[in-house]
C-alpha cells in the first residue's frame, strides 16, 4: 500500500492543526449542551468537506477519495459528531451534483457548498432501515405538484437543516407506481412535522423522525428520473461507507493517543501503568486495529480513484473499521479504569460515538452479507 503523497500528507496536517484550535477545545461544552457550531462548516469547507465529492464546474473541489478519506479521518480523531456532519452534507451535495437540474442546483447545490444552507438525507423508514427498497412513504400525483404521507425515523441534523431530499415512492393520479423517487423538500414552501429523538452517541447531533402529512411539493422538485432514487441512494451511501470507515479509523487514533497519554502519566504501584504487561497488550492492540483499518480504508480510497466500483471495498473496511473501533474504544475505557466512565474524559464519548459506527450506512451484518454475494455469488437477502 503506498504511504500518503507530499500533497495527501499536507492536507492532513493543515486540517488536523486547524481542528486541533478552532475545533477541539469547545467539543466539551457542546456535547454537554448538545449544541453544534453550524458557523464553523464554511471554514471547513476551505479544505474540501463537503465541495470535495462535486466538480470544480459544479463549485466543488472535486478532491480525489484519497484526500477525502483523509478528510474523514481527522474529522473522527476530532469530533464523531463532525464526521457525521459533514458525512451526510458531503451525501446531499453529491446526490444533487449527480441529478439536479440548472434550477435546482442554483437553489439548492450552490448555497449548500457555500455553508448557507444545509441537508438532511431522508432514506431510513421504520420499516425501511437495511431493506431501503421497503419504502412507503408516499407522493402521489395532484395537479403540478405531489402530496406526500409517511414518516422517516433516524434523519441526521434534520432539525438544523432547511431542506432535504426525500426518498418516497411516487403515485400517478391513476395509481400508477413510478417507484421510489428522490424529492427536495424546501421547509419555506413546504409544511412537515420534525423532532429530534434522544440518543446515546453523537450527542451534538439530532436524530430525527419527519412527518408527512398531506404535504404538498411542488413536480419541479423531483431530484432526477422518477423511480431512479434508489439508485442515486445507494450511490450517495456507497461513499458513506467510506466515510464512516475512515471516521472510525480517526476514532480508533484517538483512543490510542488517549490511552498512550494516560498510561504514561497514571501511577499504581510505584510506576506508571504503562510499565504493566496487561496494559501494553491493550494499547498495541488499539495500534494494531488502527493501523490495519487505516490500511483498508485506503485500500478502498485507491480503489475508487482508479474507476473501480469500490463496493466491495468500501463494505468492507466498513465493516472491519467501525467494529475496530468499538474494541479500540472499549480497550481504551478499559486502561483508564474508572477515570474513562466520566463524562470529563474523552473516552466515555469515544466510547458511545464507536458504538454508532457499526450502524449507518448498512449495519455491519448487511455488509457481511453484501460481501458474502460477491465472494460466493449467492445472495442471502433476495
Amino acid at each position: 500500500m503506498p504511504e500518503l503523497n507530499d500533497e495527501e500528507r499536507a492536507l492532513r496536517d493543515a486540517v488536523r492543526s486547524f481542528l486541533e484550535k478552532k475545533v477541539a477545545p469547545d467539543v466539551a461544552a457542546h456535547e454537554r449542551a448538545r449544541t453544534f457550531p453550524w458557523e464553523l462548516l464554511p471554514q471547513l469547507y476551505e479544505f474540501g468537506y463537503v465541495r470535495g465529492g462535486v466538480p470544480e464546474a459544479e463549485g466543488g473541489d472535486e478532491l480525489s477519495m484519497m484526500m477525502q478519506a483523509i478528510l474523514m479521518e481527522e474529522a473522527g480523531r476530532c469530533w464523531g459528531s463532525l464526521r457525521t456532519t459533514v458525512n451526510v452534507q458531503g451525501m446531499v451535495a453529491r446526490t444533487l451534483s449527480a441529478a439536479a437540474d440548472a434550477g435546482q442546483r442554483a437553489r439548492f447545490l450552490a448555497p449548500l457548498l457555500e455553508g448557507r444552507r444545509f441537508g438532511w438525507f431522508g432514506l431510513t423508514e421504520p420499516d425501511a432501515g437495511s431493506d431501503a427498497g421497503a419504502v412507503r412513504t408516499v407522493a402521489r400525483r395532484k395537479g403540478d405538484g405531489y402530496v406526500v404521507n409517511g414518516s422517516k425515523i433516524y434523519i441526521t441534523n434534520a432539525l438544523g437543516c432547511d431542506f432535504g431530499i426525500l426518498f418516497a415512492r411516487v403515485l400517478e393520479e391513476d395509481g400508477t407506481d413510478r417507484g421510489v423517487t428522490a424529492i427536495l423538500v424546501d421547509a419555506a414552501e413546504s409544511r412537515f412535522g420534525v423532532h429530534d429523538i434522544p440518543h446515546m452517541p453523537l450527542r451534538s447531533t439530532t436524530s430525527c423522525e419527519l412527518t408527512f402529512d398531506d404535504t404538498v411539493i411542488p413536480a419541479a422538485n423531483v431530484l432526477g428520473d422518477l423511480g431512479g432514487g434508489l439508485s442515486l441512494a445507494m450511490k450517495a451511501v456507497n461513499v458513506g461507507r467510506l466515510n464512516m470507515a475512515m471516521g472510525a479509523v480517526g476514532l480508533s487514533q484517538a483512543c490510542l493517543e488517549e490511552a498512550i497519554r494516560f498510561c504514561r502519566q497514571r501511577e499504581q504501584f510505584g510506576k506508571p501503568i504503562a510499565a504493566f504487561q496487561l496494559v501494553q497488550q491493550m494499547v498495541v492492540e488499539i495500534a494494531t486495529l488502527t493501523e490495519t483499518s487505516r490500511l483498508l480504508g485506503h485500500r478502498a480510497a485507491r480503489a475508487l480513484d482508479a474507476g473501480e466500483p469500490g463496493r466491495y471495498e468500501c463494505s468492507m473496511a466498513k465493516l472491519y473499521c467501525g467494529e475496530s473501533a468499538g474494541r479500540a474504544a472499549t480497550l481504551a475505557l478499559q486502561v483508564h479504569g474508572g477515570a474513562g466512565l466520566m463524562e470529563e474524559s474523552p473516552v466515555e464519548r469515544y466510547f458511545r460515538d464507536a458504538r454508532e459506527a457499526t450502524i449507518p450506512e448498512g449495519t455491519s451484518q448487511i455488509q457481511i452479507l453484501h460481501l458474502g454475494k460477491a465472494l460466493l455469488g449467492h445472495s442471502a437477502l433476495r
